[in-house]
């Protein structure tokens, strides 16, 4: 992707003026990879505002004892960094990069300090963080369930993420490390549930990638889910 990026190639969290629109570009800066925001490759730094162009990540949170963790998949059109503002509470998270990622970041400083001369910067991190909430709520409610039901969670947000080819829908190329790391399970865990859907002809395992081949059979599983936060179901079509 070409480091020059115009107003109508990001989609906006909500309505907001062509001028803080303009202003927002002038101090972001196009990035490639998480671990381009500094720090190591499984701890990237998160304080930034980021808008994701390209690539699926993985992002995951922990407790503060760390016996829980809470995993979450973003991709395009995806914002994320809002929690980290203040640098003081920078939340403690993780990551990995499931396809290249690019992005653009918008220095927490420098929202910061354009905030002071446009109010307008406000209604932006508002939106993109009550979009968030969302997801990582669910994220959390859905964590405290059996492992098929965070499984299958998981499956389906990735699949939200991928782009539908005609009638049929691509292939999930991630790795049983990726996904353990995304659904809090263990490998051998994963393995098994995955090989027991795929038993039940709702999804197809090749090296390195999944398909979904009975979408309302595998949907129909988190019908005893609460999904009144976010239901990765709706999303996809």
């Amino acid at each position: 992707m070409s480091n020059k990026v115009t107003v109508d190639d990001i989609i906006w969290p909500c309505e907001l003026s062509s001028s803080l629109k303009e202003s927002l570009l002038s101090i972001g800066s196009v990035k490639h990879g998480i671990t381009s925001l500094g720090g190591t490759p499984m701890q990237p730094y998160s304080n930034d505002i980021c808008y994701l162009f390209e690539g699926i990540a993985i992002l995951n949170s922990y407790s503060s004892d760390t016996s829980t963790t809470i995993g979450g998949v973003i991709g395009p059109q995806s914002w994320f960094g809002v929690g980290g503002m203040d640098e003081l509470s920078r939340p403690d998270f993780s990551s990995e990069e499931v396809a290249p990622v690019v992005l653009i970041a918008f220095p927490h400083k420098l929202l910061l300090k354009l905030a002071e001369e446009e109010s307008e910067v406000y209604k932006f991190l508002f939106h993109i963080a009550q979009s968030l909430l969302k997801k990582w709520t669910q994220a959390a409610v859905t964590s405290i369930h059996n492992k098929e039901m965070r499984i299958v969670f998981a499956l389906l947000e990735l699949l939200v993420l991928q782009p539908k080819k005609g009638d049929e829908f691509p292939g999930i190329k991630i790795s049983q490390q990726q996904f353990s790391f995304l659904s809090g399970i263990s490998r051998p865990r994963v393995n098994e549930v995955l090989k027991a859907l795929e038993t039940a002809e709702e999804i197809e395992i090749t090296r390195g990638c999944l398909r979904i081949v009975n979408l309302p059979k595998l949907a129909a599983r988190l019908n005893n889910l609460n999904v009144s936060i976010r239901d990765p179901r709706i999303f996809i079509k």
